[in-house]
């Protein structure tokens, strides 16, 4: 079975208590740290743009399996274009100099 995703964005987390609130499309959806699988290296942060699964909770759903989303991706895109590039150039010269 497919897992079917929504996306959001994080409006409110609560270090002290491990918890906190997605906005899915006009609705708030909760969350617990714990479904963050990288939240020991940094919290949540507001506004912050994620994908996760609904589970139910009771009569009431709850964001399971949070993957944080890249901010900027065609930024990020232009990282890795660039950087593999000058890995290239690198081994082209290194052939050179020898």
């Amino acid at each position: 079975m497919k897992l079917e995703f929504k996306f959001g964005k994080v409006i409110k987390f609560n270090p002290e208590k491990g918890f906190g609130f997605i906005s899915m499309a006009g609705e708030d959806i909760f969350f617990h740290i714990s479904d963050f699988p990288d939240a020991l290296e940094t919290e949540p942060k507001k506004n912050e743009k994620v994908k996760f699964v609904l589970e139910e909770n009771g009569d009431k759903f709850k964001a399971a399996r949070i993957e944080r989303l890249d901010p900027n991706p065609a930024k990020t895109k232009q990282k890795k274009i660039l950087a593999h590039n000058e890995s290239i150039a690198t081994g082209l010269l290194s052939n050179f100099r020898k």
